[in-house]
C-alpha cells in the first residue's frame, strides 16, 4: 500500500512539475522549420546547439527553455518571456532583446555584442564573462556587486589607499 501511494505522489509531482515548463511541439517544430515562431510557448524547450540566423521569435514565451551554444545572430526576440532561460554561450550578435523579460535568465560567456537591450530588465540577469561590446544596454541602475574574491576594506586607511587608485570620474 505505501508503494502505491508513492507511485502516485510521485507520478503526480513529475507530471505537475514538468507542466509549469512545457513547449508546444508544434510550435518547436515551427521553429526549426521556418526559423520563425512569433508568439509561440517555447517554454522549457531544449533549443541547444541550434543555429537560428534571423529568427523571429518576437514575443515568444522562451521560460526555462535552454538555448546554451545556440547561434541566434541578426535575431528578434522583442517582447520575449526569456525568464530562467540558458543562453550560456549562446551568439545574439545584433540581435533585438529589446523589452525582454531577463529575471534569473544565464547569459554567461554570451555574445551579445551590437545587441539592443533598451527596456530589458538586465539587473536580474547573469552577465559573468558576457561580451557586450557595442550592445545598447544601460547597466548604470544596476547595483555593483563586488568582483569574485574581492574584500571590504577592513581601514579607512586601506579605504582611502583604494579610492586613490580609481579612475577619476568626469
Amino acid at each position: 500500500m505505501r508503494f502505491g501511494v508513492f507511485a502516485i505522489a510521485l507520478t503526480l509531482g513529475v507530471t505537475l512539475g514538468s507542466s509549469a515548463f512545457a513547449a508546444d511541439p508544434k510550435h518547436v517544430a515551427q521553429l526549426k522549420q521556418v526559423n520563425s515562431c512569433e508568439g509561440c510557448d517555447l517554454s522549457g524547450a531544449d533549443l541547444s546547439g541550434l543555429i537560428l540566423i534571423r529568427a523571429n521569435l518576437r514575443n515568444a514565451n522562451l521560460q526555462g527553455a535552454n538555448l546554451r551554444n545556440t547561434s541566434l545572430l541578426l535575431s528578434n526576440l522583442e517582447n520575449a518571456n526569456l525568464e530562467n532561460a540558458n543562453f550560456t554561450a549562446a551568439y545574439l550578435y545584433g540581435s533585438n532583446l529589446e523589452n525582454t523579460q531577463l529575471t534569473s535568465t544565464d547569459f554567461t560567456q554570451a555574445v551579445l555584442r551590437s545587441a539592443k537591450l533598451q527596456g530589458a530588465d538586465v539587473c536580474t540577469a547573469t552577465l559573468a564573462g558576457a561580451d557586450l561590446t557595442d550592445a545598447d544596454v544601460d547597466l548604470d541602475d544596476c547595483p555593483l556587486a563586488p568582483p569574485p574574491g574581492a574584500t571590504k576594506p577592513e581601514t579607512p586607511e586601506e579605504e582611502s589607499l583604494i579610492k586613490d587608485t580609481l579612475p577619476e570620474t568626469p
